[in-house]
């Protein structure tokens, strides 16, 4: 297939939403029902329902046009997001105000480690560093998910108890802001992973999932008022309703901290990825942010977007390993190992796997790890 076919595929899936005529061969209501079921959603009203089963199918021709392009490579499929446009996606699941990441001075960020017999895969899961894989739900909290899994994994190789903890303290009393750098951390509207250390650092500790459970995504969520310090500029209006009760002030009990965990700075890894390959190995699994766009509908296999903005990071994940797959059609592969915050029934198990050494989506960008003492 060559680039200008590809190219026009593209184009297509864009224009998918705005031309498709529904006929006989599509999806029907009965299977539209039965995904319903399957993923527990419910539409208060006819319209409603019709608007999402619509979007339903034009989402099954989408899939269609990316398994033709990324045939034999990678493979998508219908979800959890299989009711959502890809605008609606981007606003609900993904970070909408996330600025370009800066340049920090010179002492955040690794020295230059200049390993150059890296073996040819590693996996933290095979090492006991990597926690089970949670669900954000239908809010922009990636960003706690993936700083909150970094403590994680920093924190057993200090040799503790591998331990969950509580993404919704982060959620709930994280307000840092970066000041000149125009970053911000915003709840359920987005955050910088580097911003929850310097929360968790000044605040004392973090508490375990256990004792401070996630409850922003769920299917009945719970109503926090806005993080102390929450910076209306960077984060827009706070959330309009909201309960006390579910709020920071009344939940978070810093006697229940978890024991050992003292977060006394953070750490960037350069923009080079045999570096970040380096440091992952050294430090432990990496917080990296990332373009998610193309992600909504991923299903297996090494992902290699053909068109994927690296400037435009909306998501924030967890780099555990890297691997190489070999193919008889598509030569080798070099790839990583991410961890994602959407759920097991979302890419393989709760992964996936994107192309490594090329920058893809960004991911090489902004990778920032905490320190522990």
């Amino acid at each position: 297939m060559t680039l200008w076919r590809l190219l026009f595929l593209i184009t297509q899936i864009g224009l998918v939403f705005n031309y498709i005529e529904i006929d006989e061969t599509l999806p029907t209501k009965s299977n539209f029902l039965d995904w319903m079921l399957e993923h527990d959603k419910r539409y208060p009203n006819e319209e409603e329902f019709y608007h999402k089963y619509e979007t339903f199918v034009k989402n099954h021709i989408l899939i269609q046009k990316l398994n033709e392009v990324y045939k034999g490579k990678t493979e998508f499929r219908l979800n959890q997001f299989a009711d959502m446009t890809p605008e609606e996606f981007r606003n609900t699941v993904l970070i909408k105000n996330l600025k370009k990441p800066f340049e920090s001075d010179e002492e955040k960020y690794f020295p230059l480690t200049n390993l150059d017999d890296l073996p040819e895969s590693f996996d933290w899961r095979d090492n006991d560093a990597v926690t089970p894989v949670k669900d954000q739900g239908m809010v922009g909290t990636c960003w706690a998910f993936s700083a909150v899994q970094n403590l994680e994994g920093v924190y057993r190789l200090k040799g503790n108890k591998l331990t969950s903890l509580s993404v919704e303290q982060i959620v709930d009393c994280d307000g840092y802001s970066s000041g000149e750098k125009d970053h911000a951390d915003c709840g359920v509207y987005g955050g910088w992973p580097y911003l929850a250390f310097e929360y968790v650092k000044n605040t004392g500790g973090i508490e375990s999932e256990e004792d401070y459970p996630y409850c922003a995504g769920v299917k009945k969520p719970c109503l926090p008022c806005s993080a102390p310090g929450y910076n209306k500029t960077e984060c827009g209006p706070p959330v309009p309703y909201c309960l006390l009760s579910d709020s920071c002030q009344a939940k978070i009990n810093p006697k229940k901290f978890v024991s050992n965990l003292k977060v006394v700075d953070w750490k960037r890894v350069v923009q080079n990825e045999t570096e970040i390959a380096a440091q992952l190995l050294n430090n432990g699994p990496l917080s990296v942010a990332l373009n998610a766009e193309l992600l909504q509908f991923y299903f297996r296999g090494v992902f290699d977007p053909i068109l994927c903005n690296p400037k435009a990071l909306n998501h924030a994940v967890l780099l555990v390993g890297w691997g190489v797959q070999e193919s008889r059609l598509f030569g080798t592969k070099p790839y990583w190992i991410v961890k994602n915050s959407w759920g097991t029934k979302w890419g393989e198990n709760g992964y996936f796997r994107i192309l490594r050494g090329k920058g893809k989506c960004g991911i090489h960008t902004e990778v920032v790890t905490a320190i522990l003492e």
